[in-house]
């Protein structure tokens, strides 16, 4: 309750929350002196029209100001509120979703293709030899790459499409409703991306990077999303085996 008319004030005008305020208190505060001036028999003659005035006045002056405060701190509240679910939600550095934001909306969309009967993929892609690209050139550099990576994921992918750094150099993706012929031409996509980037170092060469990619289509006997990571990781190792900057579906299926 508390919360749907904190997003009610939250939604109007600063303007007419301070005016219902301050009529609120206006009307609060004529019908205490009403009350009062009844209840201890003072009458309503001589400078009772001088005391409703105040009453009229008095709150008005107070309310408007008092109101803005209001207003502006339960903005203040609630922006606070929109940073702090950010940093619990997305990753510090990319702006993805972080790996607990991720499995949660993953496991919506997988509970949604069981439920359905429609396809979905799980993707584990990993930056090949991302340790050498720091030792080289530093972790700022590397903290850019990543940064230039997943805004080519990003763009390369599907509006319904999920993307969430896993840790480290790894990113995860589920894509809904894709089966895994499909699966294998988005992240053929993804994979071009990645490879085309070119990271700008004053004096140096331009640094670039490639990925292994595993990919895994939902089973009907697996119900976990981490369960259908897992199998994209494993075929995401097959990648790095086979030579690394390239996609590999995963080719056996692992139980929930």
């Amino acid at each position: 309750m508390h919360s749907r008319w904190r997003q009610i004030v939250l939604r109007s005008p600063s303007a007419l929350v301070v005016a219902a305020v301050a009529a609120c208190s206006v009307l609060l505060s004529v019908a205490a002196l009403f009350g009062l001036t009844g209840a201890l028999g003072l009458g309503f003659g001589g400078d009772f029209p001088a005391y409703v005035a105040l009453a009229v006045l008095i709150p008005l002056l107070v309310s408007v100001p008092v109101s803005g405060v209001i207003v502006h701190l339960l903005h203040e509240v609630e922006d606070a509120r929109q940073a702090a679910q950010r940093l619990a939600w997305q990753d510090e550095l990319t702006g993805l979703s972080n790996r607990r934001r991720f499995i949660e909306l993953a496991q919506r969309e997988v509970d949604l293709a069981r439920r359905s009967g429609r396809p979905v993929v799980a993707v584990l892609m990993d930056l090949d030899d991302f340790k050498l690209i720091n030792d080289r050139h530093g972790h700022a550099v590397g903290d850019r790459l990543l940064v230039a990576v997943s805004m080519a994921v990003t763009q390369a992918l599907r509006g319904t499409d999920l993307a969430g750094r896993w840790g480290g150099e790894e990113f995860a993706l589920v894509l809904p409703g894709t089966d895994i012929d499909d699966g294998l031409m988005v992240m053929e996509r993804v994979l071009q991306a990645v490879r085309s980037l070119s990271l700008a170092e004053e004096g140096r060469p331009a640094i670039r990077c490639t990925a292994s990619i595993g990919l895994a289509v939902l089973r009907p006997d697996t119900e976990r999303v981490e369960t259908l990571i897992d199998l994209a990781d494993r075929a995401m190792y097959a990648a790095k085996t086979a030579g690394k900057n390239r996609v590999a579906p995963a080719q056996t299926p692992l139980r929930a």
